[in-house]
């Protein structure tokens, strides 16, 4: 199930457009600014937001990840253990 899905789900009024991510495995009904799910009169139209919601989540920038490796590489250059070249040349005795 580790691939990028949309489709539609009937419902009484009309249907539902969905997308999976690769991350999740569960649909996620598109849904208003109000977070109330949106019902298409037609299901070519359920499948034509759901494939421009999955293009939009594509094109967004990944900035989470980047934060996530900018604050690892800092702390690691923070904590980051010495040598073991460098410790001996700081107390002058070989190892």
């Amino acid at each position: 199930m580790n691939e990028f899905q949309i489709g539609t789900e009937t419902v009484a009024d009309g249907y539902l457009g969905w997308i999976r991510k690769v991350h999740r495995a569960t649909n996620e009904i598109l849904r208003d600014r109000r977070g109330e799910p949106i019902v298409f009169a037609t299901q070519d139209a359920a499948k034509a937001a759901a494939g421009e919601a999955m293009v939009a989540y594509l094109n967004t920038p990944m900035l989470r990840d980047g934060a996530k490796v900018e604050a690892l590489s800092k702390a690691e250059a923070f904590f980051k253990p010495r040598s073991i070249d460098s410790v001996a040349g700081i107390s002058g005795t070989a190892m």
